[in-house]
């Protein structure tokens, strides 16, 4: 299935872990995922599929972005990734992975914001992004948690173009920002406590959509992850965040109303 995405909004999301088999164990079984090895360079690359549709990739930490950044990256869609690359450098990011043109998808490259968020840059050419938005098993958010949201808004905004919204109904009771390409939410920002002496590093949350939350955090268990903080009713339905067996943290959400857009339903954005 084509997709188009605009520049901005988040195409790619990639499990980088130490363990990869672990996490291909962990996910099948958690999320419905179908696994198949794809060779990447001198490594091997694990595309997850749902129902014949990609969602999401794990790679190995040890092989990849020089062994950092570990954890669940979301790749954000660029017209320019030369470009974008240096960009997100000039404006206070580490370019920890250069652009490298990945056969059969196109070119991706990996970046640490300037509060400590790891994000991928992708210009894709066969491969769009993400097959499916929003159905059992796939992503539907992406979501920065962070206690320099102004700073990290504004970065962003320099980056990608975003708009903003401010949300008064957060659930956490945390402020809330949403970001917006021709006004329709792409991204959100959670502002979190940063108060010494809890300090917290900026982190990018996958969300994905689970059919059962109380079923979903049953497996986790069972599976050897970690519920973390929740259950939390959402205005798009209840949410969890949890932590795998390799104690990466992603959000599973029994989703009641779609989240993302799908890319077909709005014309592309040219910058």
């Amino acid at each position: 299935m084509s997709r188009r995405f605009r520049p901005g909004e988040a195409v790619w999301v990639e499990l980088c872990t130490p363990d990869p088999e672990q996490a291909v164990t962990f996910y099948s079984a958690l999320l419905g995922w179908t696994v198949r090895p794809e060779r990447l360079g001198t490594t091997t690359y694990r595309m997850c599929s749902v129902d014949g549709h990609d969602v999401a990739g794990i790679s190995d930490a040890t092989a990849l972005h020089g062994g950092r950044p570990r954890g669940w990256i979301a790749y954000f869609a660029v017209d320019d990734i030369a470009r974008s690359a240096q960009q997100a450098v000039a404006l206070g990011g580490e370019l920890v992975t250069p652009p490298r043109y990945l056969p059969a998808a196109g070119t991706g490259a990996a970046v640490i914001d300037p509060f400590g968020a790891a994000f991928g840059l992708y210009q894709g050419e066969s491969r769009a992004g993400v097959q499916t938005l929003n159905s059992v098993g796939a992503l539907c958010w992406n979501e920065l948690d962070t206690g320099e949201p102004a700073r990290s808004v504004a970065y962003y905004q320099a980056l990608f173009g975003y708009t903003t919204e401010q949300r008064g109904d957060s659930p956490t009771a945390r402020p809330y920002t949403l970001l917006m390409l021709d006004d329709v939410p792409v991204a959100g920002v959670l502002e979190l406590d940063n108060e010494w002496p809890n300090l917290i590093p900026s982190k990018w949350i996958t969300y994905f959509a689970v059919a059962s939350l109380d079923d979903a955090l049953a497996r986790v268990t069972a599976l050897g992850g970690t519920p973390t903080v929740g259950p939390v009713d959402s205005p798009h339905g209840p949410l969890h965040l949890v932590k795998d067996p390799g104690g990466h943290t992603l959000c599973l959400i029994q989703l009641e109303a779609g989240l993302r857009e799908h890319p077909s339903s709005h014309p592309a954005v040219n910058r």
